[in-house]
């Protein structure tokens, strides 16, 4: 088996967490936080597939709903449907304020615009900046959602506490465990690594699964399968897709 480097990423306070594995060294996981994903892009540009939970393709106003977000609502009734924001329109980007962007995106895309979208706004833009910018970056980063990988390792069945409580943690852990049994000293070793106002518990966890994902997507072609069933692109061609395991 050839060896392969693959990496989960997540926004954390700091910047963006990520969590390396490389199949060519003893030490097989590295975590790090990086301030920009310029930084991340420059160390980790060799990797074979890097997963992000990050959208990645904005849909334009005219028609201002991804498919791959709808389905992947679906997916996560009743209990984490919640869990998957409608990405801004591509128009939002250049707004600074959130008064003015709920308000544009009102009038453009008939619908507001979430405080916890807006949240992201400014990761958003960074993780476009850079995929507008650098051709390589397109091939190689793919957005994926946590809590659709969950789903995915629990059967097909979307969990059902919060990610932020402990009975959440102590949820997706057991299945972490179940697929890398290493995963309680990874995530107890970025604690101690990083502080929590750099990076949260559930950032880690996050950026844990997208990588163990990322591993099997880069290690074997067809492992992760994708969301929506009908392909879209936005206007600047980047695909508007959600990528998860497909566990048999």
């Amino acid at each position: 088996m050839r060896s392969i480097k693959a990496v989960g990423i997540d926004g954390c306070r700091a910047g963006w967490i990520a969590f390396l594995f490389n199949g060519t060294v003893k030490q097989l996981w590295e975590a790090k936080v990086y301030e920009t994903i310029d930084a991340l892009w420059e160390e980790l540009s060799e990797v074979d597939l890097l997963l992000i939970d990050m959208p990645i393709g904005l849909p334009a106003h005219q028609a201002p709903v991804r498919l791959c977000d709808v389905e992947a609502r679906k997916l996560l009734r009743p209990t984490r449907a919640s869990s998957i924001f409608p990405a801004p329109i591509r128009d939002l980007l250049a707004v600074q304020e959130y008064p003015e962007a709920n308000a544009l995106s009102k009038k453009l895309a008939s619908r507001g615009l979430s405080k916890q979208t807006w949240n992201l706004m400014p990761k958003i833009r960074e993780l476009d900046l850079l995929l507008q910018a650098n051709i390589a970056a397109r091939l190689k980063l793919r957005e994926s959602h946590p809590e659709l990988i969950f789903a995915s390792l629990n059967g097909g069945i979307p969990l059902t506490h919060n990610k932020k409580t402990q009975a959440g943690y102590e949820q997706r852990l057991q299945l972490l465990l179940k697929w890398c049994p290493e995963a309680h000293t990874l995530v107890e070793q970025a604690l101690i690594q990083f502080q929590r106002k750099a990076a949260a518990r559930d950032d880690i966890v996050d950026a844990l699964v997208l990588a163990i994902s990322a591993r099997w997507g880069a290690n074997e072609v067809g492992v992760l399968e994708k969301l929506p069933t009908i392909q879209q692109y936005d206007a600047t061609g980047l695909p508007m897709e959600i990528y998860f395991p497909k566990i048999k």
